[in-house]
C-alpha cells in the first residue's frame, strides 16, 4: 500500500487541488470565469494572457493549483478559432519556462535543505529518485504541476538540468496537443458556457493516471539492496 501511495499520491493530491479549485470558481461567485475567457479570447493579448496563466501554474510551490490549464480548455471550448498555434506555442513555451523556474528555485533552497534534513534522509530522497525518476518523467506528459514539481525535485536533490530539457520539451508538446485534442473533439459540445465540467474531467484524468502509477508502483519489483 505504501508503495501505491508513493506513486498515486502526487497525482490525487493534484486532484484534489483541482476539485477546490472548481468549488471556489464555479460554486462560489467570486469570478466569472466565462466572460473573462470571452473577453479574452476576443483581444489581441490572447496569446500573452495564455503564457502568464500556463506560467503561474507552471511554477512550484508558489501558486499552488492556479487553473492555467482549465482556462485553455475553457478558451478552446467556448472561441474555437482563437486556439491557434500560437496558443500552443506559448502554452508550450509557459510549461518549459514555468519547470525550469522551479529547477531554479529548488537549487536556491538546496543548502538550506542540506541543512534541515538528515544525511540519512536526503540519502533515502537520493535512492527513491534513482529508483524511480526515470518513471516519474511521466509527469511531463500529464500536466503543468506535476512537471513543475518534477523539476522541483531535481533541484533540490542537485541532479542535471540539461540532459531532462529534452524530456521536458516533448512532455510539454505533448500535454499541450492533448488537452487541445480532448477539447476540440470531446469537450467542445458543452456549449458556449462552461459551468466546471472541464475541471471536473481534468480531475478525474488525474486520479485514473495517478491510480495506473500507483499499481505499476506497487507491482513492480523492489530495488535490490
Amino acid at each position: 500500500m505504501r508503495r501505491f501511495l508513493s506513486g498515486a499520491g502526487p497525482f490525487y493530491a493534484l486532484a484534489g487541488l483541482a476539485m477546490c479549485m472548481y468549488l471556489v470558481l464555479y460554486r462560489t461567485n467570486l469570478f466569472d470565469l466565462n466572460a473573462i475567457v470571452q473577453d479574452a479570447t476576443g483581444s489581441s493579448w490572447f496569446p500573452a494572457f495564455m503564457f502568464v496563466c500556463v506560467l503561474l501554474e507552471s511554477v512550484f510551490p508558489y501558486f499552488g493549483y492556479f487553473p492555467g490549464t482549465a482556462l485553455i480548455l475553457m478558451s478552446v471550448a467556448l472561441n474555437p478559432k482563437a486556439a491557434d498555434l500560437s496558443v500552443f506555442m506559448v502554452a508550450w513555451l509557459a510549461i518549459i519556462a514555468g519547470a525550469v523556474l522551479s529547477y531554479g528555485q529548488a537549487r536556491f533552497f538546496r543548502p538550506f535543505l542540506q541543512r534541515v534534513a538528515s544525511k540519512a534522509a536526503l540519502s533515502r530522497c537520493e535512492s527513491l529518485f534513482d529508483a524511480y525518476g526515470p518513471y516519474a518523467r511521466v509527469a511531463l506528459f500529464v500536466h503543468p504541476n506535476a512537471c513543475a514539481m518534477y523539476f522541483t525535485a531535481l533541484g533540490l536533490l542537485g541532479r542535471n538540468l540539461t540532459r531532462e530539457l529534452a524530456h521536458l520539451s516533448v512532455g510539454a508538446a505533448v500535454s499541450v496537443s492533448v488537452l487541445f485534442v480532448i477539447v476540440t473533439r470531446l469537450v467542445s459540445s458543452v456549449g458556449p458556457t462552461d459551468d466546471g465540467q472541464l475541471q471536473v474531467m481534468l480531475a478525474a484524468g488525474l486520479v485514473a493516471i495517478g491510480t495506473l502509477v500507483g499499481l505499476y508502483a506497487a507491482w513492480r519489483p523492489a530495488p535490490a539492496d
